[in-house]
């Protein structure tokens, strides 16, 4: 593979918008060792809390001595802890929210060790009330790993996995990647899933838009050598693909930096030769990622996050951590007229190394990203962790996106799939919005299904759905910015046999005049949408063709329905 170097220089030929941070004083917000942190609106209130994992200097005399975790409530920008964890705290942790009955409250797993038992690595899962969260399984754990929630088999329930060390009674210390299978009733652990990393970090993301998760992983493999490693999932099983430079004491964050519509991402780290390490690895969409090293910015043992910080309408990042024992916060923006990033000089952050966490989110619900930054800071004598939050202060505007005008969903393989276009932002190219999408029994629910996703469809295996879904998807920009909720969509789940005995024929494609249709079953309903998501005029002759002839040259979408429920839909293009 092609190895490219990125130079980086204070002043490019394009100039770039500069983006400055404003510290805010949080003085609620404990000094953590050892953290992590989850961002989300756990109450549903319209504002992003923080579930803090780590460990605190309980008597003040400058040395850790007590593991602690908070729930931190966002009340209009101001975070207070309204609950502590006690002896169920962990840190050298992870921690990440998740629906796990998918009540539309956001539920919360960590993972990690207490200062109650060295060796006594634990898993707890809790339970979100509305306002608050309580213990509902407690089981074994890992450390200097990772945690990263999904669904992996496509059933609407979110699975997690966990990688990292953990000690094994009579058996001494491991290093595996853990599954978990959400079935409802609890959860299905497979132990071993992929051989799994110490210090590392991993992802379990689409790689190459098939709507299949793959898997990256990276750290110290159980010989403690250095490993970067892609998996590919093909038909459930993920096999390895590739190896990229190894690396650990690692962080990666992942999105469509150069609109694409394929995912990338940036590593911070440090390399085989123990040396701070940067990186950005753009894929060519088949999972193969070249390597864009950024020369003499590396920083390891940190945190890196990404987000549209100057509000162009392409991803960014910020990364902090450590370099010879010194400790340094930056932000690198993303240049598209030269196809790389340079870093802001005028950012403004507060110097955080290693240890600690990071996040990126709008605390205050001004349209800007902010950061959320825990670590050691080197240059204070008494070697203390800060927490520190910055405000964006760019004047710069981003609207919210608008969202997916044109929805059709297919049944086959005993899949559904959902497939929606004619979402558009502002500065956001298309290919590089997310999507969140929400499946419910009933209207206005997602009780099925609620996934961000990178891709312009997915699916949910039918199995066990209810005869009739509701479902409606939101663009994302990459400030993060959600769209309003397109148009709900109905849609009837036909049974296994139904499915057997109906065929659907659509033809010729492309159309000068007459389309046809062959059915099984007679024509329910019909409907034809330009791209722009409007319906059309056409005129449905002997229930079997549609009269295409009066329609402009163009692509369009046919929705069609039968009577015994079966929806199909369709690209034409009328020539």
């Amino acid at each position: 593979m092609k190895k490219f170097y990125i130079p980086i220089f204070a002043l490019s030929a394009i100039i770039i918008k500069a983006q400055s941070f404003e510290e805010i004083s949080q003085p609620n917000l404990k000094s953590y060792f050892y953290s992590a942190a989850a961002v989300a609106d756990f109450n549903n209130d319209g504002f992003q809390d923080i579930f803090f994992t780590g460990a605190i200097d309980s008597d003040g005399d400058t040395n850790v001595d007590a593991t602690s975790n908070s729930l931190y409530k966002n009340t209009n920008g101001t975070f207070s802890s309204i609950q502590d964890f006690g002896e169920n705290s962990v840190h050298l942790s992870a921690v990440k929210f998740i629906d796990f009955d998918n009540d539309g409250l956001l539920d919360i797993i960590t993972t990690g060790l207490s200062y109650n038992d060295i060796v006594n690595y634990q898993q707890y899962r809790y339970k979100n009330t509305g306002s608050g969260f309580i213990l509902v399984h407690n089981t074994a754990g890992k450390i200097y790993g990772g945690l990263d929630v999904f669904d992996f088999n496509h059933d609407g329930k979110q699975d997690y996995a966990i990688n990292g060390t953990q000690y094994v009674e009579g058996v001494g210390f491991t290093h595996n990647l853990d599954l978990y299978l959400n079935n409802s009733n609890g959860f299905q652990k497979t132990e071993a899933w992929i051989p799994g990393t110490q210090n590392g970090n991993f992802k379990v993301i689409d790689i190459n838009n098939d709507n299949e998760l793959d898997l990256v992983v990276n750290g110290y493999d159980a010989d403690y050598n250095g490993t970067f490693s892609v998996y590919i999932n093909e038909n459930g099983t993920l096999v390895k693909k590739s190896e990229l430079p190894p690396v650990s004491d690692s962080k990666m964050s992942f999105a469509d930096f150069n609109g694409d519509g394929f995912i990338d991402f940036v590593v911070a780290a440090q390399d085989d030769n123990y040396d701070p390490y940067l990186a950005v690895f753009i894929n060519d969409g088949q999972g193969n990622f070249t390597e864009s090293k950024i020369e003499d910015e590396g920083l390891s043992g940190g945190g890196v996050e990404v987000g549209d910080f100057n509000n162009d309408g392409y991803y960014d990042f910020v990364a902090i951590g450590d370099n010879d024992y010194e400790s340094y916060s930056k932000i690198f923006l993303y240049n598209p007229q030269l196809q790389k990033f340079e870093k802001d000089e005028t950012a403004n952050l507060y110097n955080l190394g290693s240890q600690g966490t990071l996040a990126v989110f709008d605390y205050n619900n001004d349209g800007n990203l902010d950061i959320l930054a825990n670590g050691f800071d080197w240059s204070d004598e008494d070697l203390m962790p800060y927490t520190k939050l910055f405000k964006n202060t760019t004047t710069v505007t981003n609207q919210k996106p608008n969202a997916p005008t044109i929805l059709t969903a297919t049944e086959n393989d005993n899949k559904i799939k959902f497939i929606w276009s004619g979402a558009s932002d502002d500065k956001t190219p298309e290919n590089s919005l997310q999507y969140e999408l929400n499946v419910g029994s009933e209207a206005g629910k997602a009780d099925i299904a609620k996934y961000i996703v990178t891709t312009k469809n997915w699916y949910l295996d039918k199995t066990d759905l209810p005869s009739k879904l509701y479902w409606s998807v939101r663009a994302i920009d990459a400030a993060k910015k959600y769209s309003d909720k397109s148009q709900e969509k109905e849609l009837a789940v036909l049974g296994v046999a139904d499915v057997k005995n109906t065929t659907v024929s659509i033809y010729p494609n492309p159309v000068k005049d007459m389309l046809n249709v062959k059915t099984t079953s007679k024509i329910k309903t019909y409907k034809v949408y330009n791209l722009a998501g409007q319906s059309v005029n056409t005129k449905l002759i002997s229930d079997s063709t549609i009269d295409f002839s009066r329609l402009e040259k163009g692509v369009y979408v046919v929705e069609i329905q039968l009577e015994n429920g079966k929806r199909t839909t369709q690209k034409i293009i009328k020539n």
